[in-house]
């Protein structure tokens, strides 16, 4: 009872061994997602030279799952999240194989590249959706707050060991040695499903409505539950305007540094401490109340930090940018989760985590194309400060009314 009060939420959410087990999977899986994203960017960037590049390729991990992830949603309330899941992960580790196989053997090109990259974003439109639905299957409700926020905090805290530790692999050993951590990681998260103890839905003998009607009864569900839909929006302020960020900082570490790989691990290694200092003290906290106020502070937090990053040409200042950055970014996007999990109807809560991905995931492909197609004109640094500003001047319309229902969305879902 001592160990669970130190540790707040995270000790609450360690408590159920399905959530230990579900969570040793996670962190793999989201670890090696961190490094093959650095590793990816530091291919791409060898291979082009290209902001333009840049932005492209992390738009090819997302607009599948700005395209597939609702049908993922709809999918995995009907089929069981968990073989969803599975199913998704293996295929990413088969396409961070095929990466590995051209790399040695020579015939990678930036056009097979995105290819493998279109892949691996098909298998997130999928696996994203089933692996958030997943986590209130695991603990009991009133721990539920909790095991959301470690789960979110696992996911973004990644940032930090997974961008250092992919940094560490490109400089010392090779980009190929970070893809191939990638794909052991998700071998090793798919197989831990097996181990967990989930009691099968029961058998449903009525006719089943077509997966159409299925996702249009989460969609306007998500559509006419007011606070959900204000956070779905807060989402997409982040992603559109936040996020993107990261694609560009191995164009920062050369074009504005001078620097090479040991920048690149620099900037990543800054954002990602900030992410863990921010995921670790949300997922401490583990309560809802208070959410609403903490996520509108943390988006105009990082909105702000990243506009210094994006004006600033000194190393040490950017380094310090970033970490406020990294951590604003997490804390907003976990209270995001936290509420919407809390919320949602458990009956539609795939198919409304879908369109939540859909935002979070899908939407930064939109940002990165656009500052990526920007900084070839205009430089890396304008179009990031730009994309600041118009984040504030949103934030500033739009924070009212997303604090207005506050108490519907930090209370929780009532009734069936």
């Amino acid at each position: 009872m001592t160990a669970t009060r130190a540790f707040g939420g995270i000790g609450q959410a360690f408590q159920s061994r399905n959530y230990r087990i579900y969570w040793w999977g996670h962190l793999n899986l989201t670890l090696g997602a961190w490094v093959y994203r650095i590793a990816v960017a530091w291919i791409t960037w060898e291979l082009t030279k290209s902001t333009a590049w840049l932005g492209a390729m992390a738009a090819g991990t997302m607009i599948p799952v700005l395209l597939f992830s609702p049908l993922g949603g709809v999918t995995a309330d009907r089929f069981g999240h968990r073989a969803q899941l599975m199913t998704a992960i293996l295929l990413h580790a088969v396409g961070g194989g095929a990466i590995v196989a051209l790399m040695a053997s020579g015939g990678l090109t930036i056009e097979l590249l995105f290819a493998l990259t279109l892949v691996q974003g098909f298998s997130r439109a999928f696996s994203i959706p089933s692996r958030n639905a997943l986590v209130p299957v695991l603990v009991p409700r009133e721990v539920l707050p909790s095991a959301i926020g470690v789960n979110s905090a696992t996911y973004h805290g990644a940032n930090f060991t997974g961008p250092a530790l992919g940094g560490a692999l490109i400089a010392l050993l090779g980009a190929e040695y970070a893809v191939i951590y990638y794909t052991l990681g998700a071998v090793v998260a798919a197989f831990s499903l097996l181990f967990l103890s989930i009691e099968a839905a029961p058998a449903r003998n009525q006719k089943r409505p077509s997966l159409i009607n299925d996702f249009m009864v989460g969609f306007r569900y998500t559509v006419r539950h007011r606070g959900i839909r204000m956070t779905i929006l807060m989402v997409a302020l982040i992603a559109l305007f936040i996020q993107p960020y990261l694609e560009m900082l191995a164009g920062v570490a050369e074009l504005v540094h001078g620097m090479g790989e040991d920048g690149l691990a620099m900037l990543a290694t800054a954002s990602g401490a900030g992410a863990m200092s921010g995921g670790l003290w949300i997922a401490w906290r583990g309560r809802t109340q208070g959410l609403v106020r903490i996520q509108i502070t943390a988006i105009f937090s990082a909105l702000c930090t990243m506009i210094i990053f994006a004006l600033s040409d000194i190393l040490w200042l950017d380094l310090i940018a970033l970490f406020f950055t990294g951590g604003g970014l997490v804390v907003a996007g976990t209270c995001a989760s936290s509420l919407i999990q809390t919320a949602v109807d458990p009956a539609l809560r795939g198919r409304v985590m879908s369109l939540d991905s859909t935002v979070n995931h899908g939407v930064p492909a939109v940002g990165a194309l656009v500052i990526g197609w920007a900084g070839t004109h205009f430089g890396v640094q304008l179009p990031l400060a730009v994309a600041g500003a118009a984040g504030l001047l949103l934030l500033a319309l739009s924070a009212r009314r997303m604090f207005a229902y506050r108490t519907e969305l930090e209370d929780g879902f009532t009734g069936a």
